[in-house]
């Protein structure tokens, strides 16, 4: 039986800091089939990787001011745990895509982000292996507007809305582990191709963070693509009982 794709959400963030260098090559060291990668916008117009709108929780120095109200150097110098940096996208693409596909999680809805982060995608050849993720209808028409070849997924704000991502370009959706058993989750997990992020909403984990129950569970339900924090626990022999070939998406 084929497995879901392995997600490292992230990065491999259970082992290393998360949205960095070393946490994307650790996944890729342990075999995840795809890096997953946050996007935010610098103050210069830059796409960095970060979760938070500000950095509060993750600067070593205790640093919280928000990443659109800094620029890409003073970025740059803003050390977090482990002496790591933040990942501006274009390292991400160079480095990361041509070992493994990378999904971009677009964190806010404007339109200058996603036109950022399309032109990033594009100046570095990365079409075929990046997926964009958002959460707005009108920012994944503007992405399909700029490139009709790129990889969108849908980070449903709303279950109902599944069809309108679709005819706006959505090749694959997210559902939340903690939903699924909610009927409109539920019809996009049986109807569409479907990625499912581990812990979060309605369950008692962090987001990306399960447990080898929790995630057999998901794994009956046979998406194509699973979001984890600990990549290992889809990967290692053993650990849940899937064969480890994944499917393709």
């Amino acid at each position: 039986m084929n497995r879901p794709l392995v997600i490292a959400h992230r990065g491999y963030s259970s082992r290393y800091v998360e949205n960095t260098q070393a946490a994307y090559d650790g996944a890729i060291a342990i075999g995840a089939d795809v890096v997953e990668t946050d996007a935010r916008l610098t103050r210069d117009g830059q796409v960095y990787a970060c979760h938070d709108a500000n950095l509060a929780r993750i600067a070593l120095n205790g640093e919280a001011r928000a990443i659109a109200d800094l620029d890409a150097a003073e970025l740059d110098a803003v050390a977090l745990m482990g002496n790591e940096r933040l990942s501006p996208l274009p390292v991400t693409l160079t480095r990361i895509a041509p070992r493994r596909p990378v999904l971009i999680d677009v964190k806010t809805p404007d339109l200058i982000l996603i036109e950022a982060v399309v032109r990033d995608v594009l100046a570095h050849g990365a079409i075929g292996r990046a997926w964009i993720g958002v959460r707005d209808v009108a920012q994944m028409r503007r992405a399909r507007e700029l490139e009709p070849g790129l990889k969108l997924l849908a980070f449903l704000p709303d279950y109902a809305q599944a069809d309108a991502f679709e005819q706006a370009g959505a090749q694959v959706f997210r559902v939340w582990e903690g939903e699924v058993a909610q009927p409109a989750a539920a019809r996009v997990l049986r109807d569409k191709p479907t990625w499912v992020t581990m812990g979060g909403k309605g369950t008692p984990c962090a987001v990306g963070d399960t447990t080898p129950e929790r995630l057999a569970r998901i794994l009956d339900l046979q998406p194509r693509g699973v979001l984890v924090n600990d990549p290992l626990l889809m990967i290692a022999p053993g650990t849940s009982g899937i064969a480890a070939t994944p499917s393709s998406t």
